[in-house]
């Protein structure tokens, strides 16, 4: 047996998502032949410049995470041939934090990264799902990587905001919530079952993909009123669930994770750590008569005061690392991440970027519940990955929503 070493204790932060066993996986489905060998070797490179993703958790005694690594091999690709009855292996923390799942079809193919998300927030992953494609379209187009150099440890986000100097302070966010907490009566909620696996399991996904049309008629009015595409997509899905969940009269919680590389000074490289994020928080009150712009622009309103009081920048150091679903005596939260507008992935001649999406693999014994929102290719993709049975009525009610929003604003404009 070849001995571990340990590299670090997983971070407070961090730790929640090795209870979990949380992955996240970025999928790319690609029209043309990949070329396995060149893969292989752009991959092997990827676990070259970032040596941390060769290794693994364990636990210590005291019950924590933390980060070792051996002497053996990384397992490799995961090379499958499409196959939809086919059982799929899933990642295990305890083996590696990294792994290469490709499919392998007749004209088209299909390559997921999967990325423990202690170790990467979707900006990290995505930044090496960059490295390893550029890498594969050297290879093909017959140049060579070169030297590469190796990266150190990504940091805890409780690192980064301590070498900048934020600390704790006295607001979490959660005070938003307040007026909320323990005022209605509401029966148990679906998100605070037992639903326990002892490895990842993917979390079920619905999804509603907008034309390149549609999506650049959302950013043309987003451009025109001055208010972010992701404020208003949190805008039309918060409408969209107060109507499905026919209780009018009560308000409806919204957390989402806030990217702060370009929050903080001096700004933080896209692999330079694990998950610097912090938590925005707004309670959103719709009524009948919400008008979906009006409830976007209060949701930037809310954010940037926050952000200008340092709240969200700090607001994760309050909370606990335990996921437990939605909180006692709260109406059901939305949580939804952003990854804005994504940049092409890099290919070479012969191999196109049909369709992007994510996973969510978690082995919680709580029910996740997230919305997803990217926009990849001139399209905008909103992801429910969600154990809830009918997911896909909650999506067509959101596209139902988010496409009418550009003819209604046009009409009142007109």
């Amino acid at each position: 047996m070849f001995g571990a070493l340990p590299i670090r204790y997983l971070s407070r932060t961090e730790e929640i998502f090795a209870q979990g066993r949380n992955f996240i996986g970025i999928t790319l489905r690609l029209g043309g032949r990949i070329d396995v060998s060149a893969l292989s070797e752009a991959f092997d490179t990827l676990l070259q410049a970032h040596p941390v993703l060769a290794g693994q958790l364990e636990p210590a005694a005291d019950g924590r995470h933390q980060i070792v690594v051996d002497d053996y091999l990384h397992p490799g690709i995961w090379l499958e041939k499409e196959d939809p009855a086919a059982a799929e292996r899933m990642p295990d923390q305890s083996v590696a934090l990294v792994n290469l799942r490709v499919k392998l079809g007749d004209e088209r193919s299909e390559v997921t990264l999967y990325t423990h998300h202690a170790m990467a927030d979707a900006h990290h992953q995505f930044a090496l799902l960059e490295q390893l494609f550029g890498w594969y379209t050297d290879l093909v187009a017959g140049g060579e990587i070169g030297p590469v150099k190796a990266d150190p440890t990504p940091l805890p986000l409780e690192a980064v905001l301590e070498q900048r100097g934020v600390e704790m302070g006295k607001r979490s966010g959660l005070e938003r919530m307040f007026p909320a907490m323990f005022a209605y009566e509401l029966p148990p909620s679906r998100r605070n079952q037992d639903g326990g696996e002892p490895l990842p399991v993917r979390v079920p996904a619905a999804e509603c993909r907008l034309s390149r049309q549609e999506t650049r008629d959302l950013l043309d009015l987003c451009s025109a009123h001055r208010v972010s595409l992701n404020a208003l997509l949190a805008a039309a899905i918060l409408v969209a669930e107060w109507r499905l969940r026919g209780t009018p009269h009560i308000p409806i919680p919204y957390v989402y994770p806030v990217d702060l590389r370009y929050f903080l000074t001096p700004p933080v490289g896209a692999t330079e750590a694990t998950n610097p994020l912090g938590m925005a928080i707004y309670l959103a009150e719709i009524d009948s008569g919400t008008d979906v712009l009006s409830l976007a622009t209060d949701i930037v309103e809310s954010f940037r005061s926050d952000l200008a009081d340092g709240v969200i920048q700090q607001s994760l150091l309050h909370f606990q690392i335990q996921y437990a679903g939605n909180p006692p005596g709260l109406p059901d939260v939305i949580m939804m991440t952003q990854g804005g507008e994504l940049p092409a992935v890099r290919t070479p001649p012969g191999l196109e970027v049909e369709e992007f999406s994510t996973e969510v693999l978690f082995a919680s014994a709580a029910v996740v519940d997230m919305y997803s929102i990217c926009t990849y290719d001139g399209q905008l993709l909103i992801e429910y990955h969600t154990h809830a049975p009918d997911q896909q009525r909650y999506i067509a009610e959101i596209r139902d929503v988010v496409t009418a929003i550009p003819a209604q604003y046009t009409a009142v404009t007109d």
